[in-house]
């Protein structure tokens, strides 16, 4: 018997779900999950390094997904101790101890980004006020392209970013109405 014969027989498939768990033990794909949230069920995609992704539970998020991240998503329940995370963040609209995975990001997006976690509950500030903390007063601009690219809606709040004058602004995961929503419900709004 040849070694190619030898190894043709050791060849089998894996057994079911380990796959995907070498997929999403590794990330080369995310796993995903619905989950409750102010705005209803919202899809929480993750891996090894953090959340990756909020998006509405809409049909073509793993299209999304894909797109943009280019890796594809699996059905999967994230680990234990970041399940009750993602709801307190979804919740409280702060990512608290959940870890985020920022590689989709710029490391000035990520500043930007790590600054609006900050914002407190019932609160907003303008994107001008962002930039200057970012150490580029002049940024606004950026900053509201960072808000809309946002990986993570929801668990890092944009929804508190607004325009100088205190007009909403635009709202990447369902428009400028459940941006409104959301201050309303946070009481940053009346």
């Amino acid at each position: 018997m040849t070694l190619e014969q030898i190894l043709e027989r050791l060849s089998v498939p894996a057994p079911s779900g380990v796959a995907d768990g070498v997929a999403l033990g590794t990330g080369l794909s995310d796993g995903f999950g619905v989950f409750e949230s102010p705005l209803g069920p919202v899809v929480v995609a993750f891996n090894p390094l953090g959340v990756s992704a909020v998006d509405l539970f809409t049909k073509g998020f793993e299209e999304r997904f894909a797109e943009r991240f280019r890796r594809p998503l699996l059905e999967a329940r994230p680990p234990r101790d970041w399940e009750d995370l993602i709801i307190r963040a979804l919740a409280e609209g702060t990512p608290g101890a959940l870890p985020v995975d920022f590689r989709s990001v710029t490391s000035f997006q990520r500043l930007v980004l790590e600054q609006t976690a900050g914002i407190p509950r019932g609160e907003t500030r303008s994107y001008g006020w962002l930039a200057g903390r970012t150490g580029r007063p002049g940024a606004a601009r950026a900053v509201g392209q960072t808000m809309a690219r946002n990986p993570v809606p929801l668990v890092i709040p944009c929804h508190r970013v607004v325009l100088s004058d205190g007009r909403i602004g635009h709202y990447g995961l369902g428009g400028s109405e459940r941006k409104r929503r959301l201050l309303r419900v946070e009481g940053a709004i009346c």
